[in-house]
């Protein structure tokens, strides 16, 4: 399942959800040789190397938020056909190597394979795609390598943040409380007219998700729209 193109402040977005278990992945046009790179490509490749094909696209990198299998599933098919690196926070190698063992508790019959990754580290790194930055922002708390990554008016946020609800799993290496920490940084520092692009569900402004999400407003411990009325 494909959903149209999604406007950002200087290139195409578009994005891409579906298959066995499904998120959200990102083809974002951009100007560098191949035309484009890949957000979270999860266990949905056919999908997305379909649509890279229709649109004349190679990837020239694949960026992935964090290492659970349905953002990070799919990197090595396309660094295999592309050539293409791929690039994950070093605090997620293990959650990345975990995939297998992950997709068998779940019951999912498929296995995959792990990607040569470009690790970065630290609080912030930043890599030039054409002449725009696309800055890995480390957002631990949902896994320990968490980042949201900020190209243009964009932000993709992976599962630290959502247009509804919160992104806890319960799965190995979860921290409620930096996650906490993590988002209210993001509260504190990014605009409201910013584009969140989250790894599950539809996007919405930072100023929507502020101001609507109920259940974000909770777990962060901040007055909700429901709770003033009352």
């Amino acid at each position: 399942m494909t959903l149209a193109l999604l406007d950002a402040a200087h290139d195409d977005i578009q994005l891409v959800t579906g298959g066995v278990f499904p998120s959200n992945a990102y083809i974002c046009t951009a100007p560098i040789p191949g035309g484009c790179f890949l957000v979270d490509p999860g266990i949905n490749e056919p999908e997305i190397d379909r649509q890279l094909t229709m649109r004349g696209l190679r990837p020239g990198y694949v960026l992935c938020t964090h290492g659970h299998f349905d953002h990070a599933g799919g990197a090595a098919y396309f660094q295999e056909k592309y050539g293409c690196p791929v690039l994950l926070h070093a605090a997620d190698m293990r959650t990345l190597r975990s995939s297998n063992f992950l997709l068998m508790a779940i019951k999912i019959p498929r296995r995959i394979t792990q990607p040569q990754v470009t690790e970065i580290d630290g609080a912030s790194f930043t890599l030039r795609v054409g002449d725009v930055p696309v800055r890995f922002r480390h957002a631990p708390g949902h896994t320990p390598g968490s980042c949201v990554i900020e190209y243009g008016n964009a932000v993709f946020a992976g599962d630290t943040l959502y247009r509804r609800g919160i992104g806890l799993s319960r799965l190995p290496g979860e921290d409620v409380d930096t996650l906490r920490a993590s988002i209210l940084d993001l509260w504190d520092t990014l605009p409201n007219h910013r584009m969140i692009y989250p790894g599950h569900g539809s996007a919405a402004t930072f100023g929507e998700i502020r101001a609507g999400n109920e259940a974000l407003l909770e777990f962060l411990r901040m007055p909700t729209a429901s709770a003033k009325e009352a």
